[in-house]
């Protein structure tokens, strides 16, 4: 065949910037991560190098690289094993050990046995003189490298059933549990915190080696030396603690270390600011500034800013779930169902141009599609972060001192609706039907079918979006405090 000018291709191992990429005008390490450790790790592992020199880039690499890669071979060794790895092949033996009747175990031993030397020699193996009394005189001994003698150690081990890799079941589990796709994505995160951490400490990721004491000096670590929020902290923990107690329900644990074990809030965090509201000005420069996806975010802001309804719920309403006046949003979090929301009459003008012409099933919000598997993030991933942006652009945002997130986000448009509700004299009971959130008393929250929807929609339609053409806004005051911005 004749030559032909295709490009090179740049992802051979002797390129010089093997791992490496740019963002944002800096350089940063990034290497893929194997398909089967995604749910564990992510698609990419990556670290921001603080340079835009490619030559210091290239200096401060090795470190990271290597990191990484002791990463990813830890997630292998939680999980089982490569493919044909030594300890993959110890877990199939330890399968067919669990269902073989004496005389196969005894056979199955004998390959073990077998299978245990031939780990110690491949490691290389030294002969030494030794003089044994019992013979009198000399004998030649066989030294392996202490490599060797640890991987035969590990694979006799599993393959008896006294180690088991942590996430040999972890799929198991998952596959068990009957929350959300979002609130999934948890679950790996917290094994991967402990994983990292036992792996810094030199702790081989099997179940047995995470005893009580173990467990305890992981809480510790948690409560004080990573940078995570109180919440997080204890969501992490929370997760672990209900994989063991699958684990133990399952007998592939003995015990679950984690049952008895919380992190405390610390003071400082504990009297930390709350997320809140916006206020009118903040509204109306959200909604006067000029987003580059335009219309498609503004949109979305409408709807979620005159129904308070969370993010995710308004993203993903089709065009028949607007019918006769009403939004039908999905249920959300705690939600046990649907519900209809009647339609603020300034949104009319939204629903009608984006049903136009289209279909009962098609997306109300087509320019904002669900990610490609496999991730499973949420649909309204996407325009959480360029929302984000868009806030940070044009300074809607307030920031607290060793806070992840702003006190105002998306969520604060649900809190801004809420409020003016409220300010607006309309029942405690008749807010939380309209929102979401649980009604006061077995009686309605059980019984009761909810509302008149004409007293909804009279609700609904007493609030207002401050004025969009620049007029100054006259701010309206609860009686809760705002913090007072630096």
């Amino acid at each position: 065949m004749p030559k032909t000018d295709r490009p090179r291709n740049l992802n051979i191992d002797k390129r010089p910037n093997r791992y490496l990429a740019v963002h944002g005008g800096y350089w940063r390490v990034s290497m893929a991560v194997p398909k089967e450790l995604q749910a564990e790790l992510g698609t990419r592992l990556i670290r921001g190098l603080n340079t835009k020199s490619v030559a210091i880039a290239r200096m401060k690499r090795g470190p990271v690289v290597e990191e990484f890669k002791a990463k990813i071979e830890a997630a292998w060794a939680a999980r089982g094993g490569r493919k044909r790895s030594v300890l993959a092949e110890a877990v199939e033996v330890r399968k067919l050990m669990s269902s073989a009747d004496r005389n196969m175990a005894d056979f199955l031993q004998q390959g073990v046995d077998e299978r245990v030397q031939e780990i110690l020699e491949a490691g290389g193996v030294t002969w030494v003189e030794v003089l044994d009394e019992d013979f009198g005189g000399p004998s030649q001994h066989p030294v392996y490298t202490p490599e060797a003698i640890e991987e035969a150690r590990t694979f006799r081990s599993v393959a008896a059933g006294s180690a088991t890799p942590i996430a040999l079941h972890h799929a198991e589990f998952m596959a068990s549990l009957t929350i959300k796709d979002r609130s999934k994505l948890d679950e790996p995160r917290a094994l991967s915190l402990l994983l990292d951490w036992m792996r810094a400490n030199e702790i081989y990721p099997f179940i047995e080696n995470v005893t009580p004491q173990v467990a305890r000096q992981f809480e510790r670590y948690l409560q004080s030396s990573t940078e995570l929020a109180w919440a997080s902290k204890a969501k992490y923990l929370g997760r672990l603690k209900v994989y063991w107690a699958w684990l133990k329900k399952q007998e592939f644990a003995k015990e679950n270390p984690f049952y008895d074990l919380t992190v405390k809030k610390q003071v400082a965090e504990a009297e930390a600011e709350e997320e809140r509201p916006y206020t009118d000005t903040e509204v109306q420069r959200l909604f006067m500034g000029e987003p580059l996806e335009g219309r498609a975010m503004l949109d979305v802001m409408a709807v979620a800013a005159l129904t308070g309804a969370r993010l995710d719920a308004v993203i993903c309403l089709k065009v028949g779930e607007t019918d006769e006046g009403l939004f039908r949003f999905k249920k959300q979090k705690k939600e046990k169902h649907d519900r209809d929301v009647p339609i603020h009459p300034d949104l009319y003008e939204i629903v009608n141009r984006r049903a136009e012409g289209k279909g009962p099933d098609n997306d109300l919000f087509p320019e904002w599609p669900k990610a490609k598997p496999p991730s499973v993030k949420p649909r309204s991933s996407y325009f959480s972060k360029r929302f984000t942006f868009y806030s940070k652009k044009i300074g809607v945002r307030d920031e607290v001192e060793n806070k992840r997130r702003s006190l105002v986000n998306f969520h604060s448009f649900r809190r801004w609706f809420i409020t003016k509700l409220e300010h607006e004299g309309v029942n405690g009971d008749l807010i939380a039907a309209i929102v979401g959130h649980k009604r006061g008393g077995l009686t309605l929250d059980r019984y009761s079918s909810g509302p008149k929807l004409q007293a909804a929609l009279e609700a609904i339609s007493k609030v207002k979006l401050p004025p969009l053409d620049g007029t100054p806004v006259v701010e309206t005051r609860g009686l809760k405090p705002m913090r007072r911005k630096p």
